[in-house]
């Protein structure tokens, strides 16, 4: 399984012509649950006009293969001693300046005088190269992976979230790091939100 999840990591990285060596995301989980122990579970989305979309049976596929790996059993027509919702969303995006920084610059450098899409020195230093230093302009999109653990009876034991910050809106290559970072050391600290890296296959 675990060889198969590493797979899907590495098919999505080159998907998105990664070219960094992690993805980051924050991690929040909150819970009311032992360490996993085996409960027969059926996966479903949260959004009913979900139900039979293709979409989400494809990132239900994803997450079923970290939960059997934590020892759940897909419940099949047994009944289901838990219920897992899921839901996936993107938004928009907004416009950010990002700062690519020169970490040997001249302490005097200043970014602040507008130049189109990217900013050059209000202090000028002959002996610095400024195309070393630029703020980027562009679209950043939130990305964000909900799950919820529920008894039939209605009863949630568990909710965690896992969100990152992309200039990709692909999805289906997103969703795969999303619930890797999601299941890292599952269920995690209750209460907390924590900073997960996911080194792609390649990178190791």
């Amino acid at each position: 399984m675990k060889v198969l999840q590493k797979a899907i990591l590495l098919a999505c990285a080159v998907a998105l012509g990664a070219c960094t060596s992690s993805f980051r995301s924050n991690v929040a989980t909150f819970h009311e649950m032992d360490a996993p122990g085996g409960e027969k579970v059926v996966l479903t989305p949260m959004n009913p006009d979900k139900y039979d979309s293709i979409e989400f049976s494809q990132y239900a596929g994803a997450l079923a293969g970290h939960l059997k790996s934590y020892g759940y059993v897909e419940a099949g027509e047994d009944k289901p001693e838990l219920i897992v919702g899921f839901d996936v969303s993107i938004n928009d995006g907004r416009e950010k300046l990002r700062n690519n920084h020169n970490p040997f610059a001249h302490p005097y450098w200043d970014v602040r005088w507008p130049r189109g899409r990217y900013w050059g020195s209000f202090f000028y230093d002959p002996f610095y190269n400024h195309h070393d230093s630029v703020v980027v302009a562009g679209t950043y999109y939130t990305a964000i992976l909900s799950l919820e653990l529920r008894k039939p009876d209605g009863e949630i034991v568990f909710e965690g979230r896992a969100e990152t910050e992309t200039r990709s809106k692909a999805l289906p290559e997103i969703v795969p790091f999303l619930a890797e970072a999601l299941f890292q050391s599952f269920p995690g600290e209750s209460g907390v939100t924590r900073k997960v890296v996911v080194t792609p296959p390649e990178a190791e």
